[in-house]
């Protein structure tokens, strides 16, 4: 079964502000030195999204309603895009669509045989560097260059997978370089979730949303 189902929240729901924070799977054991031996069990985070005092109104608590109803609870997942990081290039306002450019993000290196790419999103801190697998490339946006060249043509992407299909593999040695927007995909906490917002609203007059970011299968 697909759990994923490419369908964004009701418009109602107000995006930002939004809590948006990546978490890790890490083991941490101490030994009897003190010294610490850890496990990193994923490659990439998983993002909790918390929208503070979202359902204020009956059109909000409405549309989520409808999507929890749609989805089934924690069921399906969506797609949600994360007002702090969707984007090629890091935003300078919150919220705000930056324009993205086809030299934003390193695809890879052709070698004359290899035709797909997967889309990336490379973080950097002096010589460190995360790269982070996108997975929900808003179709639209993508822009793919070849050695600085916009490509109008002779690609697909795919979503879900971000994968960049070339018609014809690059050649040894071009560089392949992508700018795109992007969504995450979430569910919803728990089959109990709506209950809480449910209680909340009916006795303070709003409540919170909280979404969870999730890998399929």
């Amino acid at each position: 079964m697909s759990r994923f189902k490419d369908v964004y929240l009701d418009s109602h729901v107000p995006g930002y502000p939004c809590i948006s924070t990546p978490r890790w799977s890490t083991e941490i054991v101490q030994v009897d030195s003190g010294a610490e031996q850890v496990n990193q069990r994923w490659s990439n985070p998983l993002h909790k999204f918390t929208l503070p005092e979202a359902v204020r109104d009956m059109s909000v608590f409405n549309a989520i309603r409808d999507h929890w109803l749609v989805m089934r609870g924690p069921l399906y997942t969506w797609p949600w895009r994360d007002p702090l990081d969707f984007a090629s290039v890091a935003l300078t306002t919150p919220n705000t669509t930056p324009t993205v450019t086809r030299l934003d993000q390193p695809l890879g290196t052709g070698d004359g045989l290899t035709s797909t790419f997967q889309i990336i999103k490379r973080y950097t801190r002096s010589s460190q560097t995360f790269d982070r697998t996108i997975v929900l490339p808003v179709l639209a946006s993508v822009l793919v260059a070849v050695n600085g060249t916009l490509q109008t043509s002779g690609y697909t992407v795919s979503r879900p997978g971000g994968i960049v299909t070339f018609t014809s593999p690059p050649a040894a040695a071009a560089v392949i370089t992508c700018g795109f927007l992007f969504d995450v995909e979430v569910r919803f906490e728990s089959d109990e979730a709506f209950d809480g917002i449910v209680q909340t609203f009916g006795l303070g007059g709003f409540a919170d949303i909280n979404l969870f970011e999730t890998r399929s299968c």
